[in-house]
């Protein structure tokens, strides 16, 4: 009985062991973490934080993010916790009915709790239409909108019971359409045209493991952007061409980039994926068109698997009217760096891309800078711009907070002005 004893005693402190010795040793490769985690730097001691407790607040968190087998004891954990009770152990993401996984803010965009208000959008289109009508008329340049899908209302069906007990209001995105039908504003429903062809295509379209488009879904939208384009413009674009369908029972690329955040021991169960093998193809001499794309994450699929690139002259994009791509890539560049009128007229198309009618914000912010600039009339905006430079003590804060974000002064009372008007537009929506 005593040996049993001990040899129990002694596997128990192996066992708790085992970490302290990973940590030290590693001497098993544990398959790391996906996702953004906030870094946990070894405080310093000092006998002062000691006493007050300050130094072993901020080593507990630290400890527990560098013992050995830290990220195989979280994948259990969110296993154990996903499998038996359905919850995700990653930021704003909701698991749906049979195992779809949605973000809330989808949710909450096909529901309309997000609704910014009809004043809002209507200033918002109305803006969009005088721009696209300027750069055409003054610049020879299209303006254009596309509505990427999203998937609240891609799968208005694996919504949880919870998020549907109220009535449905308006939405951002249906909105927007119902007031660019009614204002002639140039755009591509996306969202309305993949939600049409779910019941009838043989490959998936919206992946259940993903937050935006599938890449088959994502390669027949940028085939009809190519064509629209052709026709829009007169001219020839380069062709995607298929090749092949690969059918492949598991998310791949990323179709499965919620999946792979939610950080567990193995991947959900998904329908038979689809991927398109295709070439480009350009028989014209004349040069590719220069575009600009506005746009949150959908863009990204087109840009890594070559779309842009072999499509258009260059790769010109700014994310969320904040990064500029390419040049964030060797050197961080914001949007209010950069001179707005010379960043537009190098390109024959601009074009506004985002989902859920981009949460109210059509172009994240872009609309409005052009408008203010190109409109040559008095604006709201302008007029509170003449507030802040009126005021010199805010004007001296403003200085200040314009040289440590490396902002140019006037970016930022434009910037600022522009929150308070669209403040202004919510509060008034609420009224009509």
């Amino acid at each position: 009985m005593t040996r049993i004893k001990s040899t129990i005693l002694f596997l128990v402190l192996a066992v708790l062991g085992l970490p302290a010795v990973q940590k030290e040793f590693n001497f098993v490769k544990s398959r790391g973490l996906e996702g953004y985690f906030e870094p946990s730097q070894r405080p310093e001691f000092t006998l002062h934080a000691f006493k007050t407790g300050e130094y072993q607040s901020k080593m507990t968190p630290h400890l527990e993010r560098v013992i050995g087998f830290h990220d195989d004891f979280t994948r259990i954990f969110n296993q154990v916790e996903f499998s038996l009770f359905s919850i995700p152990h990653a930021a704003r993401m909701i698991v749906g009915k049979n195992n779809y996984l949605q973000a809330d803010t989808h949710i909450g965009a096909y529901t309309g709790q997000d609704f910014v208000g009809k004043r809002y959008i209507e200033d918002k289109v109305q803006r969009v239409k005088y721009l696209q009508d300027y750069f055409w008329k003054n610049k020879g340049i299209r303006l254009l909108v596309i509505l990427a899908p999203g998937k609240g209302f891609y799968f208005p069906e694996s919504i949880p019971d919870r998020f549907l007990k109220g009535k449905r209001g308006l939405t951002n995105y249906g909105y927007y359409v119902e007031q660019m039908k009614k204002s002639g504003v140039d755009f591509i429903d996306f969202n309305a045209w993949l939600r049409s062809l779910k019941d009838t295509s043989r490959n998936v379209l919206y992946p259940k493991t993903g937050i935006h488009w599938s890449c088959y879904g994502a390669y027949l939208c940028a085939d009809s952007l190519i064509r629209y384009l052709e026709v829009k413009m007169n001219r020839t674009l380069p062709h995607l061409v298929l090749d092949s369908l690969q059918h492949v029972p598991e998310a791949r690329k990323e179709d499965d980039d919620m999946d792979r955040v939610l950080n567990l021991i193995w991947k959900n169960p998904v329908p038979m994926m689809t991927y398109p093998v295709f070439h480009h193809e350009y028989k014209s001499d004349v040069p590719k068109p220069a575009v600009l794309f506005v746009s949150d994450s959908f863009y990204w699929y087109w840009h890594y698997n070559g779309i842009i690139k072999n499509t258009f002259e260059r790769e010109d994009m700014w994310y969320y009217d904040k990064e500029v791509y390419p040049d964030q890539m060797t050197k961080p560049t914001n949007t209010a760096q950069i001179n707005l009128d010379s960043g537009i007229s190098r390109h024959q198309v601009v074009i506004l891309m985002q989902t859920n009618g981009g949460y109210g914000n059509l172009g994240f912010g872009f609309v409005d800078r052009a408008y203010e600039y190109y409109y040559p009339g008095k604006t709201r905006i302008k007029e509170l711009e003449g507030v802040f430079r009126s005021n010199k003590p805010l004007i001296e804060q403003m200085k200040e907070k314009a040289k440590a974000q490396n902002f140019p002064l006037e970016a930022l009372i434009r910037t600022d002005a522009t929150y308070m008007y669209n403040n202004e537009l919510q509060r008034l929506s609420k009224y009509k």
